[in-house]
This record gives C-alpha cells, sequence and structure tokens, in this order.
C-alpha cells in the first residue's frame, strides 16, 4: 500500500511541475513584446528593380505593316463577322492596332516607310482563314480548304519574290501571328515562313511539344476572348475604378465555369486535374464549378470572384484566365510548365496563384491559407498592373521590348506613357 501511495506522489509531483512549466511558458509569451514590423525599403534607383516600368523602353523600333490584295487576303467581311466571335482573334486585333493611324500603337511604332524600319509585319489571317473554313464545313477540324496554295503561298510570294526587304535578313526581322493550338503546324508550307518571328498563344516548356514553341523565336502573346473581345463588355459596368463589385463585395470564393465534367484523372485533357474539380470542388462551400453558362449569367459571377481557376484544356494556356484578370479577379494557374506572356517583363506571381498539378487535391487548404492581407496585394497588383498585359490594353509595347531583344536593340526611350 506504501508504494502505491508513493508512486501517486511521485506522479502528482511530475504532473505538478509540468504544469507550473507550462504556466512559466504561457506568462513569458503574454508578457514578452511584440517584435516592432520591418519597414519597408527604400527605392535606390529604378534601373536596379524588376518589372522596369514599362513606359521605359528597351528601344523604339519602326514596324512597317505589309498590305496584302484582296485576290488572296481572307475579306474583311469573314474578319469583321465570322472571326470576330473567335478566340483566335488576337492576329487581327493586334494588325488594327499597327493600321489604325488613330491609335497609340500606330503612333508611336508604325512606319509607312518601309527603307526607315526595323521590322515588318505580314498581316497573316491564318487562323481567321481556318476558322471561317470550319465553319463552312460543319466545324470538320481537319477540313484546310486549300489553305496553302491559297492563302499561304500568295502571301509568302508577295513577301519573299516581289518586295525586298526579307532577303535582306532572311526574314529574321518579319513578324507573324499563329494563334491555334497547333500554332504554325496547321500548314504543310510552314517552312516558308520559318525564319519570321512568331507572336503565338501558347507557350510550353514541356519536351512533348517542343515542336511548336521555337524556343528564342516564338513570342508569346495573349488570347482574345468571346467576353471582352467579341462582346466588348466594359468591366467597369461591374466594378467600381478600384475593381471592387458595385454590388458589394466578392461572395464566390473560387469560380470555373467550362469543360468537362467526365473527364477522369487518367485522361490526357487538363491532365486529368479537372476530374477534382467537378467531382469534388464543386460541392465545396463558395466554389461554383460548372458548364459552360449564359454570357449574361457569366459575366455577374466574374464581377462577384474572389479566385478563378485556369487549369490547362489541351495546351496549358486557357483564354478564360484573360476574363478573370479583366475583371479583377485573381487566377490560380494549374498548367505546370507554362510560358506566360511578356515573362521577362511581367511580374506574374505578383498577382496569380500558381498549384502545381500534384499537389492540385489540396486547392482549397492552398487557397484558404492565403491571409486577407496576401490577398489583397495580389487583387491590387492584378487590377494596377497584371491588367494591362491584355491585348485590348499594352500588349503591343511588351511585344516590342522582347523583339528589341531579339535583335539585341538597347536603345532606351521614355514613351511617356504616364504610368
Amino acid at each position: 500500500m506504501a508504494n502505491v501511495i508513493r508512486f501517486n506522489r511521485r506522479w502528482i509531483l511530475l504532473l505538478g511541475a509540468t504544469a507550473g512549466f507550462l504556466l512559466v511558458c504561457v506568462l513569458y509569451r503574454l508578457n514578452r513584446k511584440a517584435a516592432p514590423p520591418a519597414p519597408p525599403l527604400p527605392i535606390r534607383d529604378t534601373p536596379s528593380y524588376w518589372p522596369t516600368p514599362l513606359e521605359q523602353a528597351v528601344c523604339r523600333p519602326k514596324i512597317y505593316v505589309y498590305k496584302a490584295p484582296e485576290t488572296f487576303q481572307v475579306s474583311k467581311r469573314v474578319q469583321e463577322e465570322r472571326c470576330h466571335e473567335s478566340n483566335y482573334n488576337s492576329e487581327i486585333i493586334l494588325h488594327n492596332q499597327l493600321t489604325n493611324a488613330s491609335s497609340p500603337i500606330y503612333k508611336h511604332y508604325v512606319t509607312e516607310n518601309p527603307e526607315e524600319a526595323t521590322f515588318f509585319f505580314i498581316p497573316f489571317f491564318g487562323a481567321c482563314y481556318l476558322y471561317n473554313c470550319w465553319a463552312e464545313n460543319g466545324w470538320r477540324w481537319d477540313e484546310r480548304c486549300n489553305v496553302d496554295t491559297k492563302y499561304v503561298d500568295p502571301m509568302m510570294d508577295m513577301v519573299i519574290n516581289e518586295l525586298p526587304y526579307w532577303n535582306r535578313t532572311n526574314g529574321r526581322n518579319h513578324i507573324m501571328i499563329h494563334p491555334m493550338d497547333k500554332t504554325f503546324t496547321y500548314y504543310e508550307n510552314h517552312a516558308r515562313f520559318q525564319p519570321a518571328v512568331f507572336l503565338k498563344t501558347v507557350g510550353d516548356k514541356r519536351e512533348k511539344w517542343m515542336q511548336r514553341h521555337r524556343y528564342g523565336r516564338d513570342i508569346v502573346i495573349p488570347s482574345a476572348t468571346r467576353v471582352i473581345h467579341h462582346m466588348q463588355v466594359d468591366p467597369l459596368s461591374y466594378l467600381n475604378h478600384d475593381g471592387q463589385p458595385k454590388s458589394g463585395k466578392r461572395d464566390i470564393f473560387v469560380l470555373f465555369q467550362g469543360c468537362c465534367p467526365d473527364v477522369k484523372p487518367e485522361d490526357e485533357y487538363s491532365n486529368g486535374i479537372r476530374s477534382l474539380m467537378f467531382q469534388y470542388f464543386s460541392h465545396y462551400p463558395g466554389y461554383e464549378i460548372g458548364q459552360v453558362i449564359a454570357d449574361l449569367e457569366y459575366i455577374q459571377k466574374l464581377g462577384r470572384a474572389k479566385y478563378g481557376l485556369s487549369p490547362m484544356g489541351w495546351t496549358l494556356d486557357t483564354t478564360r484566365i484573360w476574363e478573370f484578370m479583366a475583371f479583377g479577379v485573381v487566377p490560380v494557374v494549374i498548367a505546370d510548365g507554362i510560358i506566360e506572356p511578356f515573362e521577362y517583363d511581367v511580374d506574374w506571381d505578383s498577382f496569380i496563384v500558381r498549384v502545381r498539378r500534384d499537389q492540385v487535391h489540396r486547392l482549397d487548404e492552398i487557397l484558404r491559407g492565403i491571409d486577407d492581407e496576401a490577398y489583397e496585394y495580389k487583387r491590387k497588383k492584378l487590377w494596377e498592373y497584371g491588367r494591362r498585359v491584355g491585348l485590348e490594353k499594352d500588349a503591343w509595347h511588351f511585344i516590342v521590348r522582347e523583339l528589341c531583344r531579339m535583335e539585341n536593340i538597347k536603345a532606351p526611350v521614355n514613351l511617356g506613357l504616364g504610368y
């Protein structure tokens, strides 16, 4: 009996000592003064920082735009009607900015004298030609409507044989746009224009698609979108000038409207990512996950969403990221290996969230772990800075910066953009 009493006494003493130690730790933490917050670092000199302000141009080249005759150019009617609805329409949007004499892009960069040009723009609307071809042939994606003989060859005959500028540099200072998923590989005769610089919406670091991305010769550009570029919706109809909803706070935590609810985890499409979105995340509180909905309903949701999911589809890029950015929705990019547009000049990580495929199952945990201050930093960066990347904003200024680097032209000039 005495041994039992001594044993219990030892446990009592041990528990008492432990409790006393924990009490001392708690009191120490309560009485300890909080460390003072660190002050932000001062700006020393702008050239030491990245990204460089957009108005501080690397160089200010002159661009001459070729004029293709109506005998083979895609007709204005097709450009303005059929192709206006296409997400491949960046080729025409960027061309029109160069050829509109009232456009600031025209005033900054275009010359009507080819002898003083640094770069030459080829008005190649291959995506529009093929989009119209598919529309007229029941959306059979393997149809080509003689694109090589009726369009590629006449265009390149004009550029190479009728004018002297291509042959002076073997086409190295010529620019073409290839905004479709398979880029230039839609055309059998693409060898004719390979020396040119390609502007393309698909940027991919993966070895699988090396044949579609020519590293060091391609410039990744934004995509056109239905909401912004076809319907021409103004986000400020739904948001105030600070990017906040006019109707109140952003009450949709996560938004995604798109394809495809039947994706399996092992499928090639989206690398299986969308299987988790539809089978699991669609049931989470605060998540609006569903298929394509009516335009007006979608636009209203864009004005209320906090985060927008941008998972890969057949390619790593998605057009919805540009809709999210235009409406101040912080994009969640799920596309391992993506090359975002203008990575030398745009701090993408300041205004997007990246989630790798092997972490997608933790999506809710990752997003809930972003505190209000960190979210607001991204949202403000997106609204004040990230949106300027879009086609309807400053895309040409970013393109020109990359062209200057490609040709190793360093002739700094302030463009006087005012921001």
